[in-house]
């Protein structure tokens, strides 16, 4: 896959073939398990560049820690995508200059409605979804 600064990802093949299968499968749901370190996060990332190409949209991607919001960000960063993960329902709306945020569950838990109006119409990650019904979430 190629982005817009002209370098390119390599996938690994089940990356690839999920790719694939996301992209075929043309519901709005998709579920990608794999184990650690296998790539979820660029298989993620790809998918939402391949999608926003056709059809430009916010991302919100959730996680279960702080510490993963900079890794998302700075993950997304390297296929030229701007996720703010310093994001707060303070902020209210997405920043002018970037693509999406990065947010975990408890931001999800304390503020749901502001996290429904950012995520109308976006692109939602739920890394680590199993988190999401933790009492700390």
């Amino acid at each position: 896959m190629s982005n817009a600064a002209g370098s390119s990802v390599r996938l690994r093949p089940w990356q690839h073939a999920a790719l694939v299968r996301f992209l075929s499968n043309g519901q709005p749901d998709f579920l990608a398990v794999a184990t650690p370190g296998a790539g979820k996060t660029t298989f993620a990332l790809v998918a939402a560049r391949m999608v926003l190409a056709e059809r430009p949209s916010p991302v919100v991607v959730v996680t279960p820690t702080a510490h993963l919001k900079t890794q998302w960000a700075q993950a997304a960063a390297r296929l030229q995508l701007h996720l703010d993960p310093a994001w707060s329902a303070a902020d209210g709306t997405l920043p002018s200059d970037m693509h999406g945020v990065v947010i975990t569950y408890q931001q999800v838990a304390l503020n749901p409605a502001a996290v429904r109006r950012l995520a109308v119409g976006a692109f939602v990650i739920l890394d680590e979804v199993h988190h999401g019904g933790e009492d700390r979430a």
